[in-house]
């Protein structure tokens, strides 16, 4: 754990607190949203989580016995017959019995239920409910990491443009400096080779600002590709500019067993040692199976005396209930199957806890150097604060000495061109920090505010 301070000014910027976008533009917050409302990844994070929360929901089904219903006819080769008591004297006795043919014909019908209970029923409700929170994970992170390239990219336009506007002024810079010095040769003032010189710089721009046009249109492509819509022209509502006040933001690199990447090795190292309790389970515990049948059987279904009789003869059936406890013997013998997977299992959780100690070192080094990058971009941007303000007080020096007579054109336009150079550099720190900032954002799974005040992650 280390511990930073940095006293420097920074706290709110127009970039995270945003008033609504007119129309025919688009805010960073309406672009968030649309793309939350067609990201496919999104979309199918959530489903996987809607799976796994209904098979979360509904794992007390295990408990549910497994219930069969059954019929059959079977007709039988062999004929068979049996005996009635008749001629009756009273009392129950009976003179003489008579013979009859059963028919070989049977119907039978039933029903029969098992319960197998042991204590891995349990280790499946805890593997569900550890599935659907890895599933509500996974939903975060894609929407927090949708929520950083959303921003980063449009950022980046906003940049793109404010790139393309100060290359196009240079270029107007360079052209008045160009036809001063065109001037001056057809007067004899300067040589050839200054006139050739100011003419290449001037023309070398266009090819520059053609590439960032070219640029532009191609990230704005990727951006709207990302937000899932059609680009139909809108301006972006949002500017680079830091509105900011001197606070002092504590840098520090917090814990991060929550990180996305350290959380979902920690519910794969739980869903794996469950798997493995409930191969231990299953291989070494008694299991309790509850089982229940009942099978009615009709012989000579086909003819009307059988139904119209009630159901004493041809009618029989047959039931039973019955608990039993099992246990395989043979997973006790050493080098079993089950000790082997046992143990197989062992050495996998093992991996993974070292798998995810890495991953917590390379975590923590990344949102180090996150905050190291924030803290140089917030350094660098102070002093060019101060380089932008000696560009702006010299242009504006410049230009009233231009205006008396003292200064001549060419120094009011290498002014300018100063002031646009020291534009342009602080324009990409703040993008430089943006970037760095929406970065450790989706790093910490947290809010800017809450970097930036050193509020308790």
């Amino acid at each position: 754990m280390r511990l930073l301070f940095v006293c420097i000014t920074v706290i709110t910027f127009a970039g995270i607190t945003e008033l609504p976008a007119e129309p025919g533009t688009l805010s960073l917050s309406q672009a968030v949203e649309i793309a939350k409302a067609n990201s496919l990844s999104l979309y199918a994070a959530g489903n996987n989580m809607k799976a796994a929360k209904i098979e979360s929901r509904n794992r007390f089904n295990a408990l549910y016995p497994e219930v069969t219903a059954i019929a059959g006819l079977t007709r039988s080769n062999e004929s068979s017959s049996g005996v009635i008591p008749i001629n009756p004297v009273g009392g129950g006795v009976y003179t003489d019995v008579m013979a009859y043919e059963i028919d070989p014909t049977t119907f039978n019908a039933g029903i029969t239920g098992s319960l197998t209970l042991n204590p891995a029923i349990s280790d499946g409700f805890k593997f569900l409910k550890l599935s659907y929170e890895s599933a509500g994970l996974d939903v975060e992170e894609a929407e927090k990491g949708l929520e950083r390239d959303v921003k980063v990219n449009f950022y980046n336009l906003i940049y793109m443009e404010g790139l393309i506007e100060l290359t196009r002024e240079s270029m107007e810079t360079l052209e008045g400096v160009y036809e001063v010095v065109l001037s001056d040769y057809r007067n004899g003032r300067v040589s050839e080779m200054e006139l050739l010189n100011t003419q290449v710089a001037y023309k070398n721009i266009e090819p520059v600002l053609a590439r960032l046009d070219s640029s532009y249109r191609e990230i704005r492509a990727r951006f709207f590709l990302l937000l899932g819509v059609e680009d139909e022209g809108p301006s972006l509502d949002g500017t680079i500019d830091l509105p900011f006040e001197t606070v002092t933001i504590p840098i520090h690199t917090p814990n991060l067993n929550e990180h996305f990447k350290v959380a979902a090795m920690d519910n794969t190292i739980a869903q794996t040692e469950i798997q493995r309790e409930s191969t231990r389970h299953q291989s070494f515990i008694p299991s309790l199976t509850l089982s229940a049948s009942y099978m009615p059987v009709v012989n000579d279904p086909f003819n009307d005396a059988t139904w119209e009789d009630g159901f004493g003869l041809p009618w029989s059936d047959s039931g039973s209930i019955d608990i039993t406890f099992s246990i395989p013997v043979d997973n006790w013998l050493p080098g079993s199957a089950a000790r082997t997977s046992l143990k197989k299992q062992k050495i996998t959780i093992d991996t993974l806890r070292e798998q995810r100690e890495q991953t917590l070192r390379e975590v923590t080094a990344e949102v180090e150097v996150l905050y190291d990058n924030l803290s140089d971009s917030l350094l660098n941007i102070e002093s060019l604060e101060l380089s932008l303000a000696v560009a702006v007080r010299n242009y504006e020096l410049t230009e009233d000495g231009y205006h008396k007579g003292i200064r001549e054109f060419m120094g009011l336009k290498e002014a300018e061109d100063e002031l646009n150079s020291a534009k342009q550099s602080i324009l990409a720190e703040k993008l430089e920090f943006l970037t760095n900032l929406f970065d450790l954002e989706y790093a910490l799974n947290s809010e800017a505010r809450r970097i930036l005040t050193g509020e308790k992650l």
